[in-house]
């Protein structure tokens, strides 16, 4: 209990990060429910802040509280790449950072696996990140390619 309260005092630093750390939290609850009702174009164009905010935060903590979210197991909170790339994607935006987020498809052994990963200046937010995929939407600037529709991608990411 002592290491998840040190844990988690390390994390927030701050009463400012107590409040990111719930915003986020309540982000990552809620994208798995925008994805069931959005298709990925509109669910971009929700998420993404219309203008910047005036805090900035560091992109390690940004990383390790999406990473805390989309580590629980709890319904609507369990961990995905989709989520986590959407909820990073959000806050990098909203602090006025470039980032541009995409979603990929390969094969593996003959099963088809999808993959969503967030990149800022064309190089990924997450290191050591296996991002051999085929791109079939980014944004902004989506391109889709690829013969799947973008409904379909959203049920197959890891």
């Amino acid at each position: 209990m002592i290491k998840k309260i040190r844990t988690f005092i390390n994390l927030v630093e701050s009463p400012g990060g107590v409040w990111l750390f719930i915003r986020i939290g309540a982000w990552a609850f809620l994208m798995p429910i925008l994805v069931h009702f959005l298709s990925i174009p509109d669910l971009m164009r929700f998420i993404t802040p219309r203008k910047n905010s005036s805090k900035q935060w560091r992109q390690d903590k940004l990383r390790n509280m999406a990473f805390f979210w989309a580590g629980q197991k709890k319904p609507l909170l369990r961990g995905t790449c989709l989520k986590r790339s959407l909820v990073l994607y959000r806050y990098l935006r909203l602090q006025g950072e470039p980032a541009q987020i995409f979603f990929g498809m390969r094969k593996e052994q003959g099963e088809l696996k999808g993959h969503a990963w967030v990149l800022i200046d064309g190089k990924p937010v997450l290191d050591n990140e296996d991002l051999n995929y085929q791109v079939v939407y980014s944004y902004p600037e989506a391109k889709a390619r690829g013969d799947r529709g973008l409904e379909e991608l959203s049920g197959i990411m890891d």
